[in-house]
């Protein structure tokens, strides 16, 4: 899964639960699932991050 995928994935099931969208009996899952997604991004995120800073400390220097 990609970070887009997972943050559209997000937006949707946060759109759903705000509308009321979600049944209460699937809401723990829904719940869940955010959470998952939620964790997902954070550490794409961070990889990305983490990336950038090792090619910018490669650059050479002025």
């Amino acid at each position: 899964m990609t970070y887009q995928e997972a943050y559209d994935q997000l937006t949707t099931l946060v759109d759903q639960i705000e509308n009321e969208q979600v049944p209460l009996d699937e809401l723990p899952g829904k719940i869940r699932l955010a959470s998952e997604l939620i964790t997902f991004c954070q550490n794409r995120l961070r990889q990305v991050e983490t990336e950038y800073q090792e090619i910018i400390e490669r650059l050479p220097k002025r």
